[in-house]
């Protein structure tokens, strides 16, 4: 109670304001003793209440989470049967912390809370934070009345949103009497409300009101009185379904509907599982039953208990059910899953679902176990504040027994996991043996989920059908969840494996980039098939150990682009490169990796740099001192730029139903003169050897390409740019290693400034006659015939065995061109930095590498180099 030289805060208003009585129920002897100013709007409670809480149900959540951050471990709701009658009146009344005079005048300041100010002593992390809470009222009724007790004194304080008025920027003040009531006065205006229930009613007036003791400390009333139509409209059966959602299965937390407990939902799904204290303990291993069998009497009723012998007798029961228990609304008001650790009624661990009882909990199971259990006798170990049990041998035994009751929850699951094992999967498409570990059931509890329109679960694991089509015979363990695990294209930007209920198949997807790249090779493809399938069970596994599924999306989006960089990467074949560069066209840093890796693989040294005011790279190609004369050595600068949201508009699959032209940069987008002033200024920035000469400009398209008199042309001309499309880069990697290029035969490459005319440079390449077969076979036998030499095989000592053993008189440019083409095709199984060749695999690995390659060629381009490379005759049967 405030002091009599303390008074709460005033709020400084206007002269004007309207005065507000409690209401007609509220009789009070003493009269007036506080005003509390409230400054309001009509415009403003229809902003925070109707906008928010649309459906009257949601109001009641609202309601219940206000008891619960108020600290409430007792909630009752009550409602009439007919809620249109003029006298019909709804109560919302808990045990929790309540409000003296500042926290009523605090409870109406709208928008703000202090609820997270001071959290000190709190039991529980409030979940409001805006202060808005209390205007969902105004969806249910006209008059609002709060009676509280704080303190030892009793206040009713009432709002009646009739009066309010005014609009946003205009706001009245109301000015709402508090009264000070006795006892007496408050049970007669709950009994007013509360009189129609009859023994209904007796559960929450013998706790306010016990005839032997002084009752609680604190509690509040909120009743709503001149009831509007959305309250009217409740149904009371969805109502009673909704509370049930919004609780944890907690015993810190009780809700009662007109008198009667409401159970949460939670508890109400299917238990797999109960161990009952006193009576379940011959279930467990023989070195956990520690203790003896024994009971007690609680409020007149025995009950089993085991005693332990040091904690003394304990009683209580543990349960692990179907389904998740950290999922759903209920959530967010406490835990329901984990150990309830009671102590004469009080539970000491509210946020500590572990209890500290071992250091590995599994998950899996933790998130759907639930245990309370009562121990009493370790009363005098209970630590300030009431929230904790101090160290000792009756708390270390008391652990061990609990977690020898969850270890046993945990065999449950395991045996129940063994038996649902994959089966062998022995026809066509299917794998033959996979491993004995793998188990269906995380995969079939995710389906559960997934059946019960869990949104997030049915995208990580990929299932297209809905919801409804998920079967009962696979949520409930009747029948196999995996029967085959198909290869089909689904896309190459799609994921890699996803899951079918109707044909109860994994799908791996044949398109996928990782796939593709290795599906072909003799033996792969069940190997292939094992790893798609221990994809899909790793994502079944991290949902069914309740990591979020949001989490658990990211995860394996992370690794699905790992596998994709393995095979975009490395090896970097030319035609990979090629489809990277064609892939990247709406994506800038892509796309800057993109024409690295191109410049790479065309024989430069690539530094890549990006960053505000530097090129995205410097590539430099090292030639020499060449008949004489001086180094013909040079550098480049290269610079990207994508065409960003409208390339990404023309790659969405509705724009794709016609052919679209390649998004185009405008002249002023590509800023030449400021690429110029980058290339110009890198040899001193970077230090280099070589200064850069040019700079090439890569675009998925420029504006005014084809007219040499447009504007790109113009300032590409004036600043030494060579602009060429990702079209055209790509179509010239692909052509490099059959064309026998080098950097030395790009050089004219650069000499041009203007779009069309680097296609025209492309044109001409792909237009001459193929090169006279490379000599592969010899090139391969000299590195295997040399491997083991103490100095490496360089281009000058193929150069010389080719013209020694074949008659070939092939310069050392023309041996470089083809050994570098080679690296380019299959640049896993062979090695070449400019000047030393060697293998990294077999000569059969290398071959293999090179055929798959050439498949991703059209027979006129890679003609001459397939025939170079010996490939077997194709038996009989290969291609069925």
């Amino acid at each position: 109670m405030e002091s009599a030289h303390e008074k709460p805060e005033q709020l400084a208003f206007g002269s004007e304001s309207i005065t507000i009585s409690p209401a007609p129920f509220v009789a009070a002897s003493q009269g007036t003793r506080d005003l509390v100013p409230v400054r309001i709007s009509l415009a403003i409670i229809e902003r925070f209440s109707e906008g928010l809480y649309s459906s009257p149900n949601k109001t009641f959540e609202e309601l219940v989470s206000n008891s619960y951050d108020a600290g409430a471990e007792h909630v009752w709701v009550y409602m009439p049967g007919d809620l249109s009658s003029p006298r019909a009146s709804i109560l919302v009344i808990d045990d929790g912390e309540s409000m003296d005079v500042q926290g009523l005048q605090d409870l109406w300041r709208i928008g703000k809370s202090r609820k997270r100010e001071d959290e000190s002593g709190q039991r529980r992390e409030p979940i409001g934070k805006f202060g808005i809470g209390k205007l969902a009222t105004y969806v249910l009724a006209e008059e609002l009345t709060y009676i509280v007790l704080k303190d030892g004194v009793y206040r009713a304080v009432t709002m009646d949103y009739q009066l309010v008025q005014g609009d946003m920027s205009d706001p009245h003040t109301l000015s709402l009497e508090v009264v000070e009531l006795t006892r007496e006065e408050v049970q007669e205006a709950l009994l007013s409300n509360l009189r129609d229930y009859g023994e209904r009613m007796k559960p929450v007036l013998d706790t306010l009101f016990p005839e032997n003791s002084t009752g609680p400390e604190h509690w509040t009333a909120a009743i709503m009185t001149r009831l509007k139509k959305p309250a009217q409209g409740i149904q009371q059966g969805r109502l009673r379904w909704v509370l049930s959602t919004a609780i944890p299965l907690n015993p810190s937390f009780n809700l009662f509907y007109n008198g009667d407990p409401i159970e949460a939902s939670k508890a109400q799904g299917e238990e797999k599982w109960k161990f009952t204290i006193g009576l379940s303990e011959d279930t467990l291993p023989p070195d956990s039953r520690i203790g003896t069998s024994d009971h007690v009497e609680v409020d007149g009723e025995r009950l089993p208990a085991y005693r332990l012998p040091l904690a003394g007798a304990v009683w209580g029961q543990a349960q692990l059910f179907e389904d998740s228990l950290v999922r759903g609304q209920s959530g967010k008001l406490g835990r329901s899953h984990g150990f309830f650790v009671r102590v004469r009624g009080r539970l000491i661990n509210l946020d500590d679902a572990a209890f500290n009882v071992g250091p590995e909990l599994h998950y899996g199971t933790f998130s759907r176990f639930n245990m309370v259990i009562n121990a009493d006798e370790l009363d005098a170990l209970v630590a300030s504040p009431r929230e904790s049990l101090m160290d000792s041998p009756e708390v270390r035994e008391l652990k061990t027994y609990m977690l020898a009751v969850f270890n046993r929850s945990r065999s449950v699951i395991k045996k129940r996991d063994d038996e649902d094992a994959i089966p062998l999967l022995t026809q066509q498409g299917r794998i033959s043996n996979p491993p004995p570990g793998l188990s269906q059931g995380p995969l079939r509890r995710m389906l559960r989920r997934a059946s019960q329109g869990d949104e997030q679960v049915r995208q990580s694991l990929g299932i297209k059908v809905e919801a409804a089509m998920i079967t009962d015979t696979l949520t409930q363990g009747e029948g196999e969840v995996l029967e085959q695990v198909l290869v089909e294209p689904a896309g190459e930007e799609t994921r890699l494996i996803s899951y079918d209920p109707q044909r109860r198949a994994a799908i791996l997807n044949q398109a996928h980039p990782f796939i593709s790249n290795y599906i072909d090779r003799d033996g792969t493809q069940e190997a292939l098939q094992l790893l798609g399938l221990t994809e899909l069970l790793t994502q079944a596994y991290m949902l069914d150990e309740n990591i979020d599924a949001a989490t658990v999306n990211r995860i394996m989006k992370r690794r699905d682009a790992f596998l994709r960089d393995l095979v975009s990467y490395h090896p970097r074949s030319a035609p990979v490169i090629a489809k990277s560069l064609r892939d990247s066209s709406n994506d800038e840093k892509s796309l800057e990796d993109a024409v690295a890796d191109a410049l790479t693989v065309m024989g430069y040294s690539v530094r890549r740099i990006g960053g505000k005011g530097t090129p995205d790279g410097i590539a430099t190609v090292r030639l020499g001192r060449r008949g004489g004369g001086g180094s013909e050595s040079y550098a480049l600068t290269y610079d990207a730029k994508s065409s960003g949201s409208e390339a990404r508009r023309a790659l969405e699959p509705e724009n794709q139903q016609q052919p679209v032209k390649a998004p185009r940069i405008q002249a002023g987008t590509a800023r030449t003169s400021i690429l110029r002033v980058h290339r110009e200024r890198a040899t001193e920035q970077f230090k280099l050897d070589v200064p850069p000469k040019y700079t090439l400009l890569v675009a998925p398209g420029f504006q005014g390409d084809g007219d040499e008199k447009a504007l790109i042309s113009e300032i590409c001309r004036n600043d030494g740019i060579t602009p060429i499309t990702v079209e055209d880069l790509a179509r010239l990697v692909e052509l490099f290693p059959l064309r026998r290029l080098s950097p030395l035969k790009l050089l004219d490459l650069f000499a041009i400034h203007e779009p069309s005319e680097a296609r025209t440079f492309v044109d001409a390449i792909e237009g001459q006659a193929p090169p006279a077969a490379p000599p592969v076979a010899e090139v391969i036998e000299l590195l295997v015939q040399y491997s083991e030499r103490r100095t490496p095989v360089t281009v000058d000592t193929i150069v010389t065995a080719v013209y020694e053993r074949r008659g070939l008189d092939l310069d050392h440019e023309e041996v470089a061109a083809i050994v570098r083409g080679l690296a380019a095709l299959a640049p896993a199984t062979m090695y070449f930095d400019g000047q030393l060749v060697a293998l990294n695999a077999s000569p059969q690995g290398l071959l293999g590498e090179l055929r798959q390659t050439f498949g991703e060629y059209p027979n006129r381009l890679a003609e001459t180099y397939k025939v170079a490379v010996p490939v077997p005759q194709q038996r009989a049967g290969d291609d069925q």
